[in-house]
């Protein structure tokens, strides 16, 4: 059974997802779909609610142990870091893809071996060694002389050869799939990606965005998500000369995460009366000697008491 989600902007989707989750069983949703009509549109009421809920989260909130837990910003530079991105430059997609290699692979190391989905999207991984910049062939294919509507699919995992999982102890569950499992370097079954796959379908003279979660946690990862998301949609539509579309994010295993069923109902209660105040989104670099304060936790989210 799956639920529906239609919203106008990224805090309303946030709000209306998180409010179904709340009065599910277990706080647990299985395909849970969210519509977003104006992607490049956001609350920041929602949003800095959230934030002050994470800041609270992280310094344990009366927990033995506080979560590892990243801004709303951070999250979402982790699918399009905008920093790179500077729209006005004469070539802006090949100097953006140029920096793009020299970060795509960054954040590698023994507590996360498969990389960042950014890193996947321009340097992804093929078993025998070779990589290739996903975005680019995109845009290579918008700018043929014929716009093909449904060409461009993204996939953040690939298929590993089933016979080589099975037999190892660690990859039994792994091994139960008969295609698509999670890859040879991604045999850890806890931690791996969570976004599977990006679909872009052109249409109208517009680049619309279907994301596909096979885990998708609502209270530290989905505003970030869906922000970094409607950026690499943006970043696609604007090189390619269209429109951007509609963004669709499905979470087939949806859920609310952190913190008790009492924090989460002070959180979206305070989310619902912020709610109003929405702004365009950033999608690109700010001029040299800006500030990017208020792009990480907002300074009352700062000050909040644990």
């Amino acid at each position: 059974m799956a639920t529906s989600i239609h919203a106008g902007d990224i805090g309303d989707a946030w709000l209306q997802a998180a409010q179904a989750l709340a009065q599910a069983p277990g706080r647990t949703l299985v395909n849970l779909a969210v519509s977003i009509t104006d992607p490049l549109r956001e609350d920041l009421g929602i949003r800095e609610e959230l934030e002050k809920s994470l800041v609270r989260l992280a310094r344990g909130n009366g927990a033995s142990k506080p979560a590892t837990l990243h801004s709303v910003h951070t999250v979402a530079n982790t699918i399009f870091p905008i920093s790179m991105y500077n729209p006005d430059h004469p070539d802006a997609a090949a100097k953006f893809f140029e920096r793009a290699q020299s970060v795509g692979s960054l954040h590698v190391g023994r507590r996360n071996e498969w990389g960042t989905y950014f890193g996947r999207l321009v340097s992804y991984p093929f078993p025998d060694g070779s990589t290739v910049n996903q975005l680019e062939r995109f845009l290579d294919v918008l700018a043929e002389g014929k716009t093909w509507a449904d060409r461009y699919e993204a996939p953040l995992t690939f298929p590993g050869e089933s016979t080589e999982l099975i037999g190892k102890a660690d990859d039994v569950d792994a091994a139960t799939a008969d295609a698509l499992v999670i890859g040879p370097q991604d045999r850890r079954v806890r931690g791996n990606p969570c976004l599977a796959h990006l679909s872009f379908t052109v249409l109208d003279g517009a680049v619309h965005l279907t994301a596909l979660y096979r885990r998708h946690h609502y209270i530290a990862r989905a505003y970030g998500n869906f922000l970094g998301l409607a950026r690499l949609l943006n970043f696609l539509a604007r090189e390619s000369g269209r429109e951007v579309g509609g963004m669709l994010v499905v979470g087939t295993h949806a859920d609310l995460e952190m913190g008790t069923r009492a924090h989460h109902r002070d959180l979206l209660a305070r989310a619902a009366d912020a709610q109003g105040d929405v702004h365009p989104i950033e999608v690109s670099t700010r001029p040299l000697g800006a500030s990017w304060s208020d792009l990480e936790l907002p300074s009352s989210a700062r000050a909040a008491a644990p």
